[in-house]
């Protein structure tokens, strides 16, 4: 779960400006839910950074910008469900879940954002995760931006099975449902080329 999530992440841009860099980081928070109740756990994703390209018309666009999650780090808050959901997510084999996104028009991406009534715009990701990769349709909301600072989250469900993955049972009784709802909290800087 990645969320994360990410990925995206090239909304905002803040930046009106120039070519430049962003640089950020971000924190994942997942629920799930099994047949004795609902739970939560949450992540982290590794510092990333992503150039900023000025178009012929003037605009800026994120050509690519990818995020890690490592597995290890994603806690639920119990350690015996924590060992579980990283055994199912053979974190031996695959310790990071990985979100990339391409080609983000972030003027377009905040002009949508701003334009909605709630605030909020659809981004594609490709999500990663347990050596199979599959492209998503996330949500981006909540945009504030000062000065060359900017936060913001994406939203996604994620299907354990698409991706490969058993949800796990306790006692052969308890079991863990198949959707896990994402969210990535995000905070960029951007940084404006001086050329």
């Amino acid at each position: 779960m990645k969320t994360f999530l990410a990925i995206v992440l090239l909304l905002p841009l803040s930046l009106q400006a120039a070519a430049g860099e962003i640089r950020g980081t971000c924190e994942v928070r997942f629920v799930g839910t099994s047949s004795l109740h609902d739970f939560s756990g949450t992540g982290r994703c590794l510092p990333f950074s992503a150039p900023l390209v000025r178009t012929p018309e003037g605009g800026t666009v994120l050509p690519a910008v990818e995020l890690e999650v490592p597995v290890a780090e994603m806690k639920t808050g119990i350690d015996s469900r924590d060992a579980k959901m990283r055994e199912m997510f053979h974190a031996d084999r695959h310790p990071r879940i990985r979100a990339e996104a391409r080609g983000i028009d972030a003027d377009a991406l905040r002009g949508r954002m701003r334009a909605d009534r709630e605030g909020k715009a659809p981004i594609g990701i490709a999500l990663g995760i347990n050596g199979v990769e599959r492209t998503i349709q996330a949500t981006a909301g909540n945009l504030k931006e000062e000065g060359n600072r900017v936060l913001f989250e994406i939203e996604f469900p994620v299907s354990l099975k698409e991706f490969g993955l058993s949800p796990p049972t306790v006692l052969g009784i308890i079991r863990v449902g198949d959707r896990v709802a994402v969210k990535g909290t995000f905070a960029l800087e951007v940084s404006e080329d001086p050329r």
